[in-house]
């Protein structure tokens, strides 16, 4: 078998033509770039309108805290000792105390904790139950004769 020295040229395909058409490539930008320029504007525009919502709201966090600001001064008005006092004297009738009467207790400070009643009266008795009566066991044993 001979062997040929030349390499085969290779086999040249028919042209289309151009994959890109000069006019195709123009469409595609701007088309792009529509679509960059409307991306931009709804962008400004939502911005826009969040900054608004956010004025809007510090407008009306500063009313309120106005508002807030002349409440605590107008309590503050109402709950100085000397308008209690006239309030007292001029719509209620009340008049100064004449004579002041101290008491001395001789009794001694409770140990315990001090708490509300309900609280102090449960807490007592499950301390001295167990002391005070036999458990339902203790009395049915009492009552066997296996002692």
């Amino acid at each position: 078998m001979a062997t040929l020295d030349r390499l085969v040229p290779p086999a040249v395909l028919p042209s289309e033509g151009p994959a890109w058409k000069p006019r195709r490539a123009i469409a595609v930008a701007i088309i792009a770039a529509a679509a960059i320029a409307l991306l931009q504007v709804f962008q400004s525009s939502g911005l826009v309108n969040t900054g608004e919502t956010l004025q809007r709201l510090e407008r009306e966090q500063a009313e309120r805290q106005a508002r807030i600001h002349g409440l605590e001064a107008e309590v503050a008005a109402l709950a100085s000792l000397d308008r209690v006092e006239r309030q007292a004297r001029e719509r209620l009738g009340m008049i100064p105390a004449r004579n002041i009467v101290y008491l001395d207790v001789a009794a001694e400070a409770p140990t315990g904790p001090l708490l509300p009643r309900p609280y102090g009266e449960q807490a007592a008795p499950q301390a001295a139950s167990p002391a005070q009566e036999p458990s339902l066991l203790q009395k049915l044993l009492s009552i066997t004769p296996f002692d």
